[in-house]
């Protein structure tokens, strides 16, 4: 890795999932983080074993510069096929910290959240 100091705050991202009668089948989006140069890449990654329709809202804010983004969608899910649905990066020094929420309702209503940090 290029930056360990990057690394050992990814390592120590804290994630989160809670639900609102969230059946506990595999998520079908899911939040994943991971460094790139001396920031952060977030990406919404979406699978299923079944087709299924679910919606999302990716909220991201970094301390830095107090900037927040958010973004809504819906993903119509293939059997076997990941799908990129959001990309955010955030450059610069990481440490500077920010936060990212995933809050989905899955293909079958129920509804999570998963949050990470750094």
């Amino acid at each position: 890795m290029a930056n360990p100091a990057l690394g050992a705050i990814l390592a120590m991202t804290a994630a989160t999932i809670s639900g609102t009668a969230w059946s506990g089948e595999p998520m079908p989006l899911r939040l994943i983080a991971e460094p790139v140069g001396t920031g952060v890449r977030l990406q919404v990654v979406g699978s299923s074993p079944v087709a299924c329709e679910a919606r999302y809202e990716l909220e991201v804010a970094a301390s830095a510069g107090g900037s927040r983004s958010v973004q809504r969608g819906s993903a119509k899910l293939k059997p076997g096929r990941d799908i990129v649905l959001a990309t955010t990066t955030l450059g610069g020094n990481s440490s500077d910290g920010w936060s990212a929420t995933l809050s989905v309702e899955a293909c079958d209503g129920s509804h999570y959240k998963q949050v990470k940090s750094g």
